[in-house]
């Protein structure tokens, strides 16, 4: 369990987390909102890469009782994975086993396991440097995998990796959700989270707006989704939040959120079910 506590951070003076307050129980969470929201400051804040800021960070066991932070139990991939490009794949893994002090037998088992997990097996001898992007972000992904973690947290971890890869990624996650793990996916696209996590936290310019379940967030526009004719956008778009534009067997249509206060007025368009995305976009518009 982690615990977060009236937890703030300023640049200068610039405040860039509110304060906020969290408590996440094994599982899997989606952490949701546009660059700039702040998600990568509270994951770096979580991860110990920042120290100075206000509030408090702790694991707890199951009963509620705070065992202060253990980040040889982290496993964290930032947006931004890079350096030690001239190790090969092994020795890249073998010096993350050793900073979480993974014994050397024990660190063979793991790095094999980790490697066979985002299907670098046949990797291990490469220099780091050699390997293309999506590679090197499964090796990422990889490094996150060793020392039984109790939290793992990935910042965009989807980035560069093809469609083949990201369900293979999914199916990692999926792993965890048995075990006594939580997990943290920091992403701006709503499909990569919507059907793996147990909640959703929305954050918006350093806020956190709520946490909900997917089908909680997806019935937070329950009712006031619809699509128009793309002809009747310019009638209304003052009145609607704009999701996308959309094919259908007529024509070209937009999908909008009617804005509140043009709920209950006429409107000519066909109210269609509300989705995570939907909800999304109604909680941080």
């Amino acid at each position: 369990m982690l615990i977060i506590n009236d937890l703030s951070k300023k640049f200068r003076k610039k405040e860039v987390l509110h304060p906020l307050d969290l408590t996440l129980d094994c599982g899997i969470y989606g952490l949701l909102g546009e660059n700039g929201a702040g998600k990568t400051t509270l994951l770096r804040c979580i991860a110990g890469l920042y120290s100075d800021y206000n509030g408090s960070v702790s694991f707890a066991d199951k009963a509620g009782k705070q065992t202060g932070m253990h980040y040889d139990k982290i496993g964290y991939l930032p947006q931004e994975f890079g350096g030690l490009g001239e190790l090969r794949v092994n020795e890249f893994l073998r010096y993350f086993a050793d900073m979480k002090a993974i014994d050397k037998k024990s660190a063979d088992e793991e790095i094999s396991r980790a490697l066979e997990s985002v299907n670098l097996t046949d990797k291990g001898k490469e220099r780091v440097m050699k390997l293309s992007g999506g590679m090197r972000r499964r090796l990422g992904i990889a490094q996150t995998l060793l020392g039984n973690p109790e939290l793992i947290m990935y910042d965009e971890p989807t980035t560069g990796l093809d469609p083949k890869e990201r369900l293979r990624f999914q199916n990692i996650i999926e792993e965890n959700r048995a075990s006594d793990v939580t997990v943290i996916i920091s992403t701006h696209i709503v499909s990569d989270i919507e059907c793996l996590c147990d909640e959703i936290i929305v954050m918006k310019e350093g806020h956190v707006l709520g946490m909900y379940t997917p089908v909680q967030l997806a019935e937070t526009a329950a009712g006031r989704v619809y699509e128009i004719a793309e002809a009747d956008y310019e009638k209304y778009k003052e009145y609607v939040l704009p999701v996308k534009k959309v094919q259908s067997a007529d024509g070209h249509k937009w999908r909008v959120i009617l804005e509140e206060h043009f709920k209950d007025k006429a409107f000519e368009g066909k109210k269609v079910d509300s989705t995570v995305e939907d909800g999304y976009l109604w909680v941080s518009r």
